[in-house]
């Protein structure tokens, strides 16, 4: 047996913080370990909820507007480019963020045109160096937000890979899973990326079957493998090797 040590470019998914819907203590976590472990890309999407201009029935009670929203996700992405300076940061598009231009196009069709009303200005992607895509494809493994739900953990991890055909990685279910299919032409994996959101969501009955944490993808410089994995946070504690964040 041989033992080889190499070194990988980490790409770390961070997805559906929901903010003002979030788990502030999960978001630390994923701050810290980026922080700690300085990842090639960082790939981001549905941090946001935009809750004010989705169509579905809204809560008398929140008081949080759009502006204060958008806010509070600003500041996370400040405090994460300045952990880590040298990572490629990507947005990714996602069903949230989308409500935006539907609120637009079903009440506002003459305000669409704005520069600044699209995403990546209303965001301020500009001034932290975020790059604002549809998905992202890195080494034939493609990194989208998803649009796939069944009913089990790994379930929509499979679902997206007989939709796209390739190896990837998505949110949008809430939950951590994996997938694996051996075929003639190679080996591939799909990976769910859990959440950052509270999970004590107000339209779920009972109780949500969701997951914290996220998704780290190692890729050997030399030898052009890829080596997936999910990284659960329990009960506020996550483990990293011989290390420990909590």
């Amino acid at each position: 047996m041989e033992v080889i040590k190499n070194k990988k470019d980490k790409i770390v998914t961070l997805c559906d913080w929901h903010c003002p819907f979030h788990d502030h203590k999960v978001i630390e976590l994923e701050l810290e370990f980026c922080k700690e472990e300085q990842p090639k890309i960082i790939i981001l999407h549905e941090l946001h909820d935009f809750y004010m201009v989705s169509k579905y029935d809204k809560d008398p009670s929140r008081q949080n507007s759009l502006q204060e929203e958008i806010d509070i996700v600003d500041k996370y992405l400040e405090r994460l480019r300045d952990y880590c300076p040298d990572s490629r940061i990507i947005m990714l598009n996602s069903n949230h963020l989308d409500r935006l231009r539907k609120y637009l196009w079903s009440k506002a069709p003459e305000l669409h045109s704005l520069r600044e009303l699209r995403i990546e200005h209303l965001l301020g992607l500009e001034k932290h160096n975020i790059e604002f895509k549809d998905h992202f494809i890195y080494k034939k493994v493609l990194f989208k937000h998803g649009n796939v739900i069944r009913k089990f953990s790994g379930y929509s991890a499979r679902g997206e890979f007989e939709k796209e055909g390739m190896s990837g990685v998505s949110g949008h279910t809430h939950r951590l899973g994996v997938f694996f299919q051996r075929l003639r032409g190679g080996n591939y994996v799909w990976i769910e990326s859990g959440c950052a959101c509270r999970l004590d969501a107000e339209y779920i009955e009972g109780i949500a079957n969701w997951q914290h944490g996220f998704s780290v993808i190692g890729f050997d410089k030399k030898r052009g493998h890829f080596y997936p994995t999910v990284v659960p946070i329990i009960n506020y504690r996550l483990d990293w090797g011989d290390k420990t964040f909590k």
